[in-house]
């Protein structure tokens, strides 16, 4: 019987983690470290002035689809901001190494991200609001670090949204 292989790197397929979606352990490990650092942007970008009290009018009076939309109105500048900093890294590295196959996935993974921009739905879905109280995230959260793990709860009751364990900085 013939394996799947990682829609990313097109290595054979050694677990499924995310349903609908063969991406191997590397790449989903790597995405993981993409998507946490974008979720945390995400989460914390805090409008200011007008903008900022409309955003807030919109998150408020349309929940769910204003939510759905946030996460992804960033996606692209994040990815371009992550790709400098790869391409600039893999510069620096030389030709050969565990760092350099390192970056080299990175790079793969988010070009995928890049051509598969509804990805970022599907991953934040479970994240919009807390499953406990229904508060948006994007306007109800808190963080803290407990040893090498970033944990995200509902500031309004507590509740664990999302731990992330330190995400790698390219």
């Amino acid at each position: 019987m013939e394996r799947k292989a990682c829609i990313i790197c097109h290595g054979e397929l050694d677990s499924t983690h995310y349903a609908g979606y063969d991406i191997c352990t590397e790449c989903f490990d790597l995405m993981e470290d993409l998507m946490s650092e974008y979720f945390l942007k995400t989460i914390m970008h805090k409008g200011t002035g007008v903008g900022g009290l409309y955003s807030k009018y919109l998150t408020d009076s349309i929940g769910y689809v204003t939510d759905y939309k946030r996460i992804r109105e960033k996606s692209e500048r994040h990815l371009r901001m992550v790709k400098e900093r790869l391409d600039a890294a893999i510069a620096d590295e030389g030709k050969s190494g565990p760092r350099q196959r390192y970056l080299e996935r990175m790079l793969s993974v988010l070009e995928w991200l890049r051509d598969n921009p509804t990805f970022y739905n599907y991953y934040f879905k479970e994240y919009y609001s807390c499953p406990t109280c229904g508060a948006s995230i994007f306007e109800h959260f808190d963080k803290q670090m407990v040893g090498d793990w970033l944990i995200v709860t509902c500031s309004k009751c507590d509740t664990v949204i999302k731990k992330y364990f330190l995400p790698r900085q390219v």
